[in-house]
């Protein structure tokens, strides 16, 4: 007979197809109703909250009287909250975000009574390969899952889970989700059939004699009846044993079979029982961007900033930062990050997000102000502070913007030495919009709003030096760019070449390896008539390139950077009807600039897409000429080898799949595609997608943006049957208007090796710049701190990437975390301290874990903890 262990539950969708505000609404009735119900019968078993505490949270803002009634019943084990602070998604969202939701939630959880131990994940579209190691991290040895599992993956829904790195969970899965037992009839004979059909089907893969089975559903009410009714069905028959329980007690007795459970390692992103909605790694580019654009802020340059102001003698607004982490985490939600909701929703994820960045980069002007108001000037003129969050000491371009009425200028380091610049672009600028005390001026005041490089060498590791602006008013200083014309079209640096082909089409030469590779930053534009869920082309689709359509090219050579401008004219359908008749009435303008900085073996692309069209998807293509069968991309901490090709999609449509295993995957940054030693990456700045086609199986492909106009649609092309979500008008998903995205390509000569990952690393996270004029729009009391003009924390001498630095968070000690990016052993290196304190190996959960190892595995965070 099987042991079937039956768990309440509700799945609680914080917003959807409805707001934040229709859900605390429901909110309020619905625990009271769990309260009542768990007071009223105290034999009702545990009922879990979803896992996630935000919907205390929530709860607390409409209802803060009950706190200890609820606290009461968590303490007592009855209502089971935690680990997650959200139902966080895997696969779009940083690895910073999901650690700090675990934090979060499990410190927020044991505050109000304790947490439950099980990493629980009932409905994200998709499993990171990674979620043992950050269960691992947090002293977390059970998992269950929903959605990406099949037959396919792992024969059984029962199995040890194993990270890169050798962490391990064990692992149920719901193979027909967390709502298969929900909603079950009260009269007794039809409750029996029902439960048993259920269990019978739930068990249907299972590994062993144990089942777990879900009742429960989206926003579903306590079904408080059902345990009293398992006691007659297991006299009315004897194929199952039901037992109100629990995950943990489902766990204990799976222990006694555990060498029965196989063993698996990898993601999970399987959609033959379950849909996995590829295409939300693309919809509403716009929200995509401005989460990336809050990570990267908050994790690799206010936390660090604020880091080293602590040590300085400044005080961690800890509670502000992590209310900004928490504002993030309700957007991070699979629905809310996705962006598979109303227009309303994404409005309202979009407010958030950009609350976020207002409060993180007002924080760090303030803490910059703090910093450089204090460092004692060796120079004449303004002090500009160049701060490196990477504990590497590193030789960088860095940009800057400067306004000034002088006619020249100059910048000059530490020792009065000239330091290199390049202007790349200047402006008029009205103060009154800068200056707050002239905003009441009747007159404008004009000064020249200047861009500009600097090429600042000698940038101490994690910490900061400082240049200086001197101005003058002898001579005028003008761009030092010098225009290309003729009939050869082409910019280079020491490494590659760039260069403009009859056809139109750019050719990339990497000088190392002599290898050249074709039609490189190809736009090619197709039909989506898909929904915020899934990318769906039309059957016969009418793909159009950017090549053999109209397009101008300037180039541009300067001291520190050589520029390729094109400005691209596309003439496309104005949408699905005049595609579907080949017609192009619209013309499609998208902005290119290229840049090769003559200090490293990359070129940095800045590309603005003036959307005017709907129901369409760009892409920029980037063929390798690699014959290979795989390919790389990041993933949380680490990177994952992926099919170019899946070969599930030979099966799919035989085997009824929910959606088709299409090569839409998802990236944190980096993708790549070698053949050990030659090749490309991509690293991008909150580009969140890619593709390998079928018909080009060398090709990656990145997705800029796609237009919907549909919340959810029925019989999709590669999701048939029934709509996702609800079938709603969702107009703000075309997202018309500009959108400006930013990314690097980078050649491989000798494979993912050092060097490499030393460019991606520079790539993606460049130090940070203030320019320490007294225009800041808050005035503040000044303090009687000093500092040198040159400061270095720490350095740390290892390939490994660097990830955070931030206070911990329960003391003054300091987090320092780095990760493996490869997929082979790296060296830890060495860390040099100035603060001479000692330093221990933590793990994410900012605990002590074992020694420090020379070796770091791939897909490893190593996180040390200053003592203070």
């Amino acid at each position: 007979m099987k042991k079937v262990h039956l768990v309440q539950h509700t799945h609680w969708d914080r917003e959807w197809y409805f707001t934040e505000n229709d859900s605390k609404a429901l909110l309020y009735y619905f625990i009271e109703d769990v309260i009542f119900q768990m007071e009223r019968d105290i034999s009702l078993p545990p009922f879990i909250l979803d896992a996630q505490l935000v919907v205390l949270d929530d709860y607390f803002d409409v209802a803060p009287e009950n706190k200890k009634r609820i606290s009461a019943l968590i303490k007592q084990g009855r209502i089971l909250i935690g680990p997650w602070y959200t139902q966080t998604d895997f696969l779009i969202v940083s690895a910073e975000s999901i650690t700090r939701n675990l934090l979060l939630g499990i410190n927020g959880a044991e505050k109000v009574g304790q947490v439950m131990k099980v990493g629980y994940v009932p409905d994200s579209f998709g499993q990171t390969a990674q979620l043992p190691m950050f269960l691992n991290e947090f002293t977390i040895d059970r998992a269950v899952v929903w959605r990406g599992w099949s037959e396919h993956e792992v024969n059984s829904t029962e199995f040890m889970w194993r990270s890169a790195g050798g962490d391990t969970v064990t692992t149920a899965v719901f193979p027909w989700g967390y709502g298969c037992a929900k909603w079950l009839p009260t009269d007794e004979p039809s409750f029996t059939k029902t439960i048993v059909e259920k269990a019978r089907k739930q068990s249907q893969f299972s590994a062993t004699d144990v089942v777990i089975l879900p009742n429960g559903n989206d926003q579903s009410p306590f079904e408080y009846q059902v345990p009293g009714m398992l006691e007659r069905v297991n006299a009315a028959q004897d194929e199952y044993n039901f037992k109100a329980s629990s995950f943990d007690a489902f766990f204990d007795d799976l222990s006694q079979q555990k060498g029965l459970l196989p063993t698996f390692e990898g993601e999970l992103l399987n959609p033959k029982y379950m849909r996995i909605h590829r295409g939300i790694f693309s919809t509403r580019m716009d929200i995509k961007l401005l989460n990336t654009k809050l990570e990267k802020t908050v994790s690799q340059y206010l936390e660090p900033l604020l880091s080293l102001n602590m040590l300085n003698g400044f005080p961690y607004p800890q509670t502000a930062v992590n209310n900004i982490w928490r504002e993030a985490m309700k957007s991070h939600a699979h629905d809310s990050i996705g962006c598979c909701n109303s227009d309303r929703v994404n409005s309202m994820v979009s407010n958030r997000l950009q609350s976020g960045i207002e409060m993180a980069e007002q924080l760090i002007e303030l803490n910059f102000k703090k910093l450089c108001d204090g460092i004692t000037a060796s120079q004449q003129g303004t002090k500009v502070v160049v701060f490196n969050s990477v504990p590497k000491k590193r030789d960088c371009q860095v940009e800057l913007t400067i306004y000034t009425p002088a006619n020249s200028f100059s910048l000059v380091d530490g020792n009065g030495n000239p330091v290199c610049f390049q202007i790349v672009a200047e402006a008029r600028q009205d103060m009154s919009t800068i200056i707050q005390e002239l905003s009441n001026d009747t007159t404008i005041t004009w000064y020249r709003k200047i861009s500009l490089l600097a090429d600042v060498k000698d940038i101490p590791a994690f910490g900061y030096t400082t240049i200086y602006i001197q101005e003058s008013n002898e001579g005028l200083l003008e761009t030092q760019c010098e225009e290309a014309f003729g009939e050869t079209i082409e910019v280079s640096n020491r490494w590659l070449s760039l260069k403009v082909e009859a056809d139109g089409s750019l050719t990339l030469l990497d000088k190392r390896s002599g290898k050249s590779f074709y039609r490189v930053f190809e736009l090619t534009n197709g039909s989506d008539e898909g929904d915020n869920y899934n990318f769906s082309p039309l059957a016969d689709d009418w793909v159009i390139s950017s090549l053999g359509q109209a397009v101008n090219y300037r180039v541009t050579h300067g001291e520190l950077v050589s520029t390729l401008e094109a400005r691209h004219v596309i003439k496309v359908p104005k949408d699905l009807s005049e595609r579907k008749k080949r017609q192009a009435s619209r013309e499609l303008i998208i902005n290119m600039t290229l840049t090769l900085p003559h200090n490293r073996a990359s070129i940095d692309a800045n590309v603005v897409v003036e959307n005017n069209i709907e129901d369409h998807r760009i892409q920029v293509l980037f063929p390798t000429g690699i014959m290979s069968d795989v390919h790389y991309a990041d993933q949380p901490f680490g990177l994952i080898r992926r099919e170019n090709q899946p070969k599930a999609m030979d099966i799919w449509k035989e085997e009824n799949w929910t959606e088709a295993p299409v090569a839409l995957y998802p990236m944190l940054s980096t993708v790549y595609m070698n053949d050990d030693t030659q090749g490309l990456a991509i690293v991008a700045d909150g580009i969140r997608e890619y593709e390998i086609h079928d018909n080009s199986p060398e090709t990656i492909a990145i997705t800029l943006l796609r237009s919907v106009g549909w919340l959810g649609q029925a019989n999709l092309t590669y999701r048939p049957g029934r709509a996702s979500g609800m079938v709603l008008p969702s107009p703000d998903s075309q997202i018309q208007g500009m959108h400006a995205f930013t990314f690097s390509l980078i050649p491989q000569d000798n494979g993912a090796d050092d060097t490499f990952w030393r460019v991606v690393e520079d790539v993606k996270t460049p130090p940070l710049v203030y320019v320490g004029t007294d225009w800041s729009r808050f005035r503040m009391n000044g303090h009687s701190l000093k500092f040198p003009e040159q400061y270095s924390v720490f350095e740390w001498n290892t390939s490994l990437h660097f990830s955070t630095v931030k206070k911990a968070e329960s003391s003054d000690d300091l987090i320092i975390r780095t990760f493996n990016p490869s997929i082979e052993p790296m060296d830890m290196g060495t860390l040099r301290s100035s603060l001479g304190k000692r330093i221990i190996r933590c793990s994410l959960s900012e605990q002590a874990k074992g020694k420090l190892n020379v070796s770091v595995q791939a897909c490893t965070p190593i996180t040390l903890r200053v003592e203070s």
